[in-house]
């Protein structure tokens, strides 16, 4: 897992690297780099606003669109973390695609799960499709 981590940061480094020569990825950088800042050290209520920004600055910004969503998830707000990790997904480079795809499923798991609560039964018995 951490070894797709790197792999996934190396990626997105190289690929807002190269484009950072076309000003792409200029606009958010500043926003997301305290809102990385942040979220290492698991401040992940207050990194969100700074990904926001980020992602406003610059729709284009994957990686920003990712760690929005994986603060959401760090707060259990698995509704909120899909539609980022969506846009991240689609944003993002070839090689990158997996670990967020990764990412995406366990907020899908998370809503479902969640839904269930304490003691709800998944289906009624005779009615498995409720």
């Amino acid at each position: 897992m951490l070894l797709r981590t790197g792999i996934l940061w190396l990626v997105l480094a190289l690929g807002a690297g190269s484009c950072a020569s076309l000003s792409i990825f200029q606009d958010g950088q500043d926003s997301f780099a305290q809102g990385l800042a942040l979220f290492n050290q698991g401040h992940y209520h207050e990194a969100v606003p700074y990904f926001q920004v980020a992602t406003e600055q610059n729709p284009n910004f994957a990686q920003a669109y990712f760690y929005l969503g994986r603060s959401m998830i760090n707060l259990r707000r698995w509704r909120e973390a899909i539609p980022p990790l969506r846009t991240a997904h689609r944003l993002a480079p070839e090689a990158a695609k997996q670990e967020i795809f990764d990412v995406l499923l366990d907020a899908f798991f998370a809503v479902a799960l969640d839904g269930l609560g304490p003691n709800r039964p998944a289906t009624s018995p005779g009615r498995p499709f409720q």
